[in-house]
């Protein structure tokens, strides 16, 4: 199994601020030792409600488990596992064996609900463990389970470690619901398991477990007695498809003065009228706003700085556009853009229903039927722009700089600017670095200063200097023997070097060369590692829910203090095919092309994004690298993957954000399939305003500060 490094840039323990109540009418399955839905040590065919998330410990000796499952589909559940086997030696008759301590396993398992339960059939499921990791517990079973009143019973098959037939019950007294107890036959072959002898599960035959659980809204625990010992298994639920986590109780409000609205000819004459719509935006955190006026028809150009939803960014400028325009309007247009680039166009051609709609006094099915949402042009964007130029005086557009609110959820950060067009930001940042041979666990701490400054229209510079204030990744000892360009895998050098390091310090220009396409171009020092030249160009067709992009980096390896530059140098060229399938919130990539070691490949990618706007996905590479270094091999050489985790921070904070924390769990001593850090890809830049914000339900998620979602399937944006 590859050394895995789960990487942090937000505060993931905010997740745990969410109510109990969220679960108090669900019936949910319980996990096992392992994690797995199941009794104690044996599955079960039982699965979570879709889109349940599930963190947990357990200990039963010699293992201790810190393990993570979720229903990753109504019928799939998957799930990750790090073990330790105590008195297992790590790296046996090496120099390593003191450092890194009791052996370690990463372990991947999966469960497929085949049939669901019906009145007098009971659910079927096929369940794999250890599909991916060292195999050392690998096993597959077919698992029952039927309800018969109070109590679930479970028989099973299995082969591997589970060796033969298991059988179990769980007993939930309606009269007690938040208890309930268990008992199974425990078929596990321990003698086979890795250490047996050592760890002492050798003399561990099968029998009957015995366990007592309790729950209490999301958090559960499980007390058993197994083999002689007593054993523990802890764990809280996550719901996915909950829209927030946390009440926005620091949610600025609407806009909703009452303002005399000028008649069209004092609107064209005293700029004053037009300004006051301007500051009333800025108070509400739009940016890089242009207006215009002609023939009864107000066009607003717009972007924003904090609110998550594009929809939502609409509806609450549609407030204030329509409160403050001028009495003869008769049709609104407000375009969206990001990084200069206008991305949809939202009409609105009833404002009598428009302002019925934010006064409760119309449906928002009814709305739907009178807003026209279109992709914009680049034609139409420099149209709007051009004849706007007057608003580009305003001071308070200008010079807004001011200390801003902390909405990204770092422990604590010092952010300066007007979070358009200059923003400064210090911050602290922790990387954790797992199950390197010299040491089980490596930790990176720094102080990061950020700043982002707007050169021009579509031209941007952002950068980064980082401070390192505690690590022990410098202390590895060990040395790759990659026969490939070491493009990663000489990570232990760079933080080794130096202390003070420029990070990044990217120039990137963002245009539209044509209808739906987007263009990028970006020069300077790309990350850690790289610095070079590129670009990137992003189509999105007129129909369907597909988007293609290609991009092309020339690339030269940055010394280990990050001053100057290695000799080593590449091209690389990435195709990517994006498919989305809305009805099940799944998104599929595949990319193709030059990774930076110059092997050649295809990388896959899979996410689904749960109705929190929280994405879980894994990616698969098969390049001809041909990384043999352990547990490669020139018959089986490595292949790169991984598993990554996107967090809204809007989600899990009392305001709206459109800060996102990013975490993955991927190998960090590999040099096949792996990806320079884009300067800005701009299919993530734009997936979620045009690929979900844009085409899901009516395009109108949260237009009017309320949830009034209605089922109907995912509608296309009208096109020109």
């Amino acid at each position: 199994m590859p050394y895995l490094r789960p990487r942090h840039n937000r505060v993931f323990t905010c997740l745990l601020a969410f109510s109990a109540s969220f679960f108090s009418s669900l019936t949910y399955s319980e996990p096992s030792l392992i994690g797995q839905s199941g009794l104690i040590a044996m599955p079960d065919a039982r699965i979570d409600p879709d889109s349940t998330w599930r963190l947990g410990l357990s200990h039963a000796a010699p293992y201790s488990t810190f393990w993570s499952s979720v229903t990753a589909m109504p019928w799939l559940e998957v799930s990750g596992r790090v073990t330790r086997i105590a008195e297992v030696p790590g790296f046996p008759g090496t120099s390593f064996e003191q450092t890194y301590g009791d052996y370690k396993d990463k372990t991947f398992d999966m469960k497929i609900r085949l049939i669901d339960e019906k009145r007098y059939t009971p659910a079927l499921s096929l369940g794999l463990q250890d599909y991916l990791g060292t195999g050392i517990f690998r096993a597959n079973y077919l698992a029952a389970s039927k309800r018969f009143g109070e109590v679930d019973l479970t028989v099973g098959m299995g082969n591997g470690r589970i060796d033969g037939a298991f059988a179990g019950l769980r007993y939930m007294p309606a009269w007690l619901p938040a208890v309930g107890l268990s008992m199974e036959y425990d078929a596990n072959d321990y003698s086979g398991d890795y250490g047996a002898a050592q760890s002492g599960v050798a003399v561990h035959e099968k029998g009957i477990n015995l366990a007592l659980q309790y729950q209490h809204g999301p958090y559960a625990a499980q007390l058993s007695r197994a083999h002689g010992e007593w054993g523990i298994n802890a764990h809280f639920r996550i719901p996915l498809d909950d829209k927030e986590f946390v009440p926005k109780t620091a949610e600025p409000e609407p806009y909703s003065r009452i303002e005399p609205r000028p008649n069209e000819a004092a609107w064209l004459a005293e700029p004053i009228f037009q300004r006051r719509m301007v500051k009333s935006l800025l108070e509400q955190d739009f940016r890089n706003i242009q207006i215009h006026y002609k023939q009864r028809h107000l066009s607003v150009n717009l972007t924003n700085t904090r609110i998550s939803h594009m929809s939502r960014a609409i509806g609450r400028a549609a407030r204030i556009v329509l409160a403050l325009a001028p009495r003869e309007t008769s049709e609104i247009s407000i375009t969206y853009s990001k990084q200069d680039q206008s991305l949809a166009i939202y009409t609105f051609v009833d404002l009598k229903r428009l302002d019925a709609y934010f006064s409760g006094l119309t449906t928002r099915r009814q709305l739907a039927a009178t807003v026209l949402i279109e992709h914009a042009s680049p034609l139409r964007n420099a149209t709007v722009s051009d004849e706007n130029d007057l608003l580009d005086g305003l001071d308070e557009q200008k010079t807004p700089l001011r200390l801003a609110d902390d909405d990204t959820g770092d422990v604590v950060a010092f952010s300066y600017g007007d979070g358009f067009y200059r923003q400064l930001r210090i911050a602290p940042k922790l990387s954790l670095f797992v199950n390197d041979p010299s040491g089980a666990f490596r930790y990176d701490v720094h102080a990061s200063a950020s700043f982002r400054q707007r050169v021009t229209k579509g031209q941007y510079l952002n950068g980064a200097l980082r401070l390192t204030l505690a690590e022990n990744i410098s202390q590895i000892t060990t040395r790759s023997n990659s026969l490939l360009p070491h493009v990663r895998s000489d990570v232990a050098e760079y933080k080794r070097a130096a202390d003070l390091k420029l990070d990044h310090l990217i120039w990137s220009r963002y245009w539209q060369p044509g209808h739906k396409m987007y263009a990028r171009a970006s020069a300077g020092l790309y990350e850690e590692m790289f610095g070079g030249f590129g670009g990137q160009l992003l189509y999105l067709p007129k129909k369907g829910d597909w988007a293609a992009d290609f991009s092309l980096d020339w690339l030269k390896q940055r010394d280990y203090k990050g001053v100057g530059f290695r000799a080593y140098s590449t091209t690389t060229g990435i195709a990517s095919l994006h498919q989305r399938f809305p009805q099940y919130g799944l998104t599929a990539t595949l990319r193709a092309g030059r990774f930076l070691a110059g092997d050649e490949g295809l990388r896959m990618e899979l996410k689904r994004r749960f109705r929190s706007g929280i994405e879980l996905g894994a990616w698969y590479t098969i390049t001809n690298g041909n990384d043999i270094t352990n547990p490669g091999s020139p018959s089986d050489p490595y292949n790169d993957k991984g598993l990554f985790l996107s967090i809204p921070m809007s989600s899990v904070l009392p305001r709206d954000t459109q800060g996102v924390a990013n975490y993955a769990i991927s190998p960090w001593t590999r040099d096949v399939g792996q990806m320079v850090a884009s300067p800005g890809d701009i299919y993530e830049l734009l997936e979620k305003p045009l690929q979900l914000d844009m085409r899901d339900f009516d395009g109108l998620q949260e237009f009017g500060d309320v949830n009034d979602d209605y089922r109907l399937p995912a509608q296309p944006a009208s096109s020109p």
